[in-house]
């Protein structure tokens, strides 16, 4: 078994979540909005141009219109799923998770408190301890991608899925560690 470099708990305040998930925005899911977007505003001058040319085609009203609307739908769906999730990550603002270090591997796992019992149930089967789930294995390989900013790191082997470790409650020896694991 691999030996453990350090091991923290942490949890992500929704206002820092909205930050990271905005930086990621920034990163992957804006420039292709870009793209699409000039692509449909183009299609749609070209379809300006041929309804100048021929006022009474109906069709290139019909174009327009809908180049025009599928431009604006490409920018108005990343801003929902944004306000979407924003709104379910305050429900879970008080959940609490654990980032493992190893040497090969960082282990990002949610932690569920356990239950509240009754004394007399503490006195018979003791403190419950707390259950970790999902936890996830993310090996230093040439896939793992870690971005620094300055009050969180965003780790991602995908563009579809991320982790968020806060550099809050991380001595400065520890990010160093983390950031040499990065290095390599």
């Amino acid at each position: 078994m691999e030996e453990k470099i350090f091991e923290k708990e942490y949890s992500i305040p929704s206002g820092l979540f909205e930050k990271a998930f905005v930086q990621w925005q920034k990163k992957f899911v804006y420039p292709k909005t870009y793209i699409i977007s000039t692509l449909f505003l183009i299609l749609a001058v070209v379809y300006i141009i041929s309804a100048l040319k021929a006022p009474s085609d109906k069709m290139a009203y019909v174009m327009i219109a809908l180049c025009l609307g599928l431009s604006a739908v490409n920018w108005y769906n990343p801003k929902k799923i944004k306000r979407s999730l924003l709104e379910a990550v305050k429900s879970m603002s008080d959940e609490l998770y654990r980032m493992t270090l190893y040497d090969t591997f960082i282990e990002i796992s949610t932690i569920i408190p356990p239950e509240d019992t009754s004394d007399s149930e503490k006195e018979i089967f003791g403190e419950e301890p707390p259950e970790t789930i999902e936890s996830t294995r993310l090996y230093f390989n040439d896939g793992l991608k870690i971005m620094e900013y300055d009050e969180y790191f965003i780790i991602y082997q995908v563009k579809e899925s991320f982790y968020i470790i806060p550099k809050s409650g991380f001595s400065d020896g520890e990010l160093e560690i983390f950031r040499k694991k990065n290095a390599l």
